[in-house]
């Protein structure tokens, strides 16, 4: 799998990581877009395949809680009818997800459990943490595993050994596919 362009979905409140990532992976040499999630039917919409551009890779940039992706809070008045309240699931994701062939990098926390694994890798290959992971570590995680893939002939399975050896917190990093 050889990745060139990469988009970051920005879901909620996450500090500078996706400009962090942004600029760090652009110097590296991919190319990088940004598309922010607002609600969950953009999350929705984004997991159907309405994307700015045909990325080879998406890192949902995110928190989570449970096995889930934090979604923010809208005022009742504000969701469409028939948009899911709360947060986005492996449940939710497997009635939405058309997406086909793609690495999808999550670092939302304990969004690696067995059941968003099997959902999101049913057709994509996908890595995320299964526990609470140290913010820097993630974020030292996605920059070392890109890097390792900027190299010639490196293979995806192998920056992930790499980039997940560094210490407890990275290794908390689980690759579904």
């Amino acid at each position: 799998m050889r990745i060139k362009n990469i988009l970051i979905a920005v879901i909620g409140s996450v500090g500078n990581e996706p400009e962090a990532l942004r600029q760090t992976l652009e110097y590296f040499g991919y190319f990088v877009g940004v598309k922010h999630i607002g609600r969950p039917n953009d999350l929705i919409s984004a997991l159907k395949g309405d994307l700015p551009f045909d990325p080879d890779c998406i890192i949902l940039s995110c928190h989570g809680e449970n096995g889930e992706i934090i979604m923010p809070e809208l005022g009742e008045d504000i969701y469409e009818p028939n948009e899911p309240r709360g947060n986005i699931t492996a449940s939710d994701i497997e009635m939405h997800l058309r997406l086909q062939g793609k690495f999808i990098l999550n670092l939302g926390c304990t969004t690696g459990t067995k059941a968003m694994g099997k959902v999101f890798s049913r057709r994509n290959t996908y890595i995320a943490s299964d526990d609470y992971t140290e913010g820097n570590a993630a974020l030292f995680f996605t920059i070392a595993l890109f890097y390792e893939l900027s190299k010639d002939g490196v293979q995806l399975e192998d920056a992930y050994k790499k980039a997940k050896a560094t210490d407890s917190e990275t290794n908390l990093f689980q690759l579904f596919r």
